[in-house]
């Protein structure tokens, strides 16, 4: 493979990822994961409650995107079809893209794996098993809505799983041809960027207080424990 065309002389490892937006990622993974292990083995019960605690993420992530750290906003990272068009045509360059939080692609991506991720944990609300578990809305529901609901419950895993596998190879991509980890971003919050956008403020996230993450935390926590003390 081709050396990186920046050498680490003129990068500087740059705050990108709040913890916030770090910790809501890892447990989407632990959750999808573990939403797919409890579905396979059919622990019924179990997967409602997974699937509740992964809802609850999808909403603090939403409400995260309009309040949050600088670079979690949806503002800084939704752009338009011709961003997003004029972006994916640089993919394929060989040299790091050196974006200072998510690309156009990348928000793209993002809005459209938490549309998905939300549809599979609200549609879950409605299943039924037909022996010993109904979901909290089964019951409140006309037939053709729960019908509908478990059609798009089954089958939407299925392309949430080919997101997952896009998401993966996209990232494997940066790391193996463009030279850039994008993965060691999420887990310490640095990326290494160009001296212009170094440390010290000059160019750093701005990360929201703890306070403020516990907050929307708990503002995104009330549906998903409401559904669940009423069921």
């Amino acid at each position: 493979m081709a050396p990186d065309s920046s050498t680490m002389a003129d990068l500087a490892p740059v705050r990108v990822w709040d913890p916030y937006v770090r910790a809501f990622h890892w447990l989407l993974v632990i959750g999808i994961v573990a939403s797919w292990i409890t579905g396979e083995n059919e622990w019924y019960e179990t997967h409602y409650q997974v699937g509740l605690g992964v809802g609850w993420l999808v909403l603090f992530r939403i409400l995260w995107g309009f309040v949050g750290s600088r670079t979690a906003r949806f503002t800084q990272f939704i752009k338009g079809p011709a961003a997003v068009l004029g972006y994916a045509k640089t993919l394929f360059a060989r040299k790091p893209s050196h974006s200072f939080g998510h690309n156009a692609a990348g928000g793209l991506m993002v809005l459209v794996l938490l549309l998905a991720v939300g549809i599979q944990s609200f549609s879950g609300l409605f299943n039924t098993d037909d022996v010993l578990f109904d979901g909290p809305l089964y019951d409140n529901a006309p037939e053709s809505v729960t019908d509908l609901a478990g059609f798009v419950h089954a089958w939407l895993f299925n392309i949430l799983l080919a997101l997952i596998a896009l998401h993966v190879l996209v990232i494997a991509l940066y790391l193996f041809w463009k030279r850039e980890n994008l993965v060691r971003a999420m887990v310490t919050g640095r990326a290494f960027l160009p001296r212009p956008n170094g440390p010290k403020g000059n160019g750093e996230a701005d990360f929201a207080s703890p306070l403020r993450a516990l907050i929307v935390a708990a503002i995104a926590a009330v549906p998903p424990i409401a559904v669940y003390v009423l069921n």
